[in-house]
């Protein structure tokens, strides 16, 4: 299999490019880092917790939010039924990029 320059040339140029881009998706949204390795984003079993701790070790410094997943709503922290039983605990940012939204 032989390469040309050109291509070579391309993807040599890239990477500087990658290793720029991929520190600041991390800071913008936790998912994006899961996406560069391609790993699951948005709001897979991987990315629904069973404790907070959990979600807050997966995406630390943003707001961990508690959803029953049923109607694409989430509540936030001390509001009424934050915590309930049957539900998940996840990063806010994830939950908004998966189509979440605040409320009941």
């Amino acid at each position: 299999m032989m390469i040309n320059k050109t291509s070579a040339r391309a993807a040599v140029l890239a990477l500087p490019l990658f290793a720029i881009a991929a520190p600041a998706l991390a800071q913008s949204n936790p998912s994006a880092v899961s996406a560069i390795h391609g790993n699951t984003t948005g709001l897979s079993q991987s990315h629904r917790f069973t404790t907070r701790a959990a979600a807050t070790a997966h995406c630390p410094g943003d707001t961990i939010v508690w959803s029953a997943g049923k109607n694409l709503h989430y509540r936030l922290p001390d509001t009424q039924g934050y915590g309930a039983h049957g539900g998940f605990y996840a990063c806010k940012m994830e939950a908004d990029g998966a189509g979440f939204t605040p409320g009941g």
